[in-house]
């Protein structure tokens, strides 16, 4: 079952999220980046933001909501931060990005025309709305209200 997991939640993914992601901001603080993996490599979540009406969503109302989202929060988080740091080692070692106090794009690149699968539409297309989801929220404020044990 684990392997299954880092199966479907692989390094190639996470690094066109971040990749995305990047392409959207300036830059991303490295707490903040390991957050991104455990919202955006959870289909339930994906879908719920995909059928989310609102473009202006609150993270606090959307946990009260759907807790069912959220209890297994803090166990993707810590199951994905190896794949986080390989992603971005990856993308470094790469000269995709550079990784200083922030982790910011070297070039953007244009997904448009790339053929990389329906999940990684799916979850491009949500993109701006976690961004937006996350946006009101300093770091340490998002680790305090997604319950992060570190």
């Amino acid at each position: 079952m684990k392997e299954v997991y880092y199966i479907y939640n692989n390094e190639a993914i996470a690094s066109c999220i971040f990749l995305s992601v990047l392409n959207k901001v300036e830059e991303l603080d490295i707490a903040r980046s390991c957050l991104i993996l455990p919202f955006l490599l959870d289909d339930r979540t994906i879908n719920h933001l995909k059928r989310e009406q609102e473009s202006n969503v609150n993270l606090e109302l959307l946990i009260k909501e759907y807790p069912r989202l959220f209890v297994s929060f803090n166990k993707r988080y810590l199951s994905l931060l190896p794949i986080t740091i390989n992603a971005l080692m990856m993308l470094s070692k790469g000269n995709q990005i550079n990784i200083e106090n922030q982790i910011k794009t070297v070039s953007n690149l244009n997904f448009e025309n790339e053929e990389l699968g329906n999940r990684f539409l799916k979850i491009e297309d949500v993109i701006p709305k976690f961004l937006t989801l996350l946006d009101e929220y300093s770091t340490a404020e998002l680790y305090k209200i997604l319950k992060i044990q570190l």
